[in-house]
């Protein structure tokens, strides 16, 4: 029963994060570097940085590449549905720890483009805790260098560790 309740969650959280996503599309972020100049198929190296997106320090914490999500996967439902790339990492720190350390998740257009920045987000907002009295924090990732990409990232304490789930909307996908 206990792991119907976390799946029902963690469908829950997902589906927030899409809306959250979606409704990023809308209102993007101007902190702008080099135009870019295509948007990649992905996949696309994502890390916890020090500082915030408008200064960017080291990496502190490499997540996993956005890759396509159920690639290999068969499709349901609306072939105009949007699909989405997705990122799932543990951590090795406390989730406060990261709040509080002053980071921002940030989002490369590929290995070889490296440089170039496709989405950000700060780290920090509400802290909620769910029913298992689990805590969470949800962010936006705001769209950089006109690349046409944004999304959310849900992070989610796990003891000493911290849950990452970064999922990213691909710009041909919406049109």
């Amino acid at each position: 029963m206990n792991m119907t309740r976390l799946k029902l969650s963690r469908s829950a959280r997902l589906g927030a994060m899409i809306a959250l996503a979606a409704s990023a599309i809308l209102v993007p972020v101007g902190v702008a570097q080099t135009p870019v100049s295509g948007t990649g198929d992905g996949p696309h190296p994502v890390h916890i940085h020090t500082g915030t997106c408008a200064e960017l320090g080291d990496v502190v914490f490499p997540l996993t590449d956005i890759a396509p999500h159920g690639d290999d996967a068969e499709r349901t439902g609306a072939e105009s549905a949007h699909a989405v790339k997705i990122s799932e990492t543990i951590v090795d720190a406390p989730l406060q720890d990261i709040i509080d350390g002053g980071h921002a998740i940030n989002v490369h257009m590929s290995a070889e483009d490296i440089g170039t920045y496709i989405a950000c987000g700060d780290i920090g907002g509400v802290v909620v805790t769910d029913e298992g009295g689990r805590t969470e924090l949800i962010i936006g990732l705001g769209e950089l260098n006109d690349s046409g990409h944004t999304g959310v990232a849900w992070l989610g304490a796990d003891g000493d560790q911290t849950e990452v789930s970064v999922t990213l909307v691909e710009p041909d996908d919406m049109q």
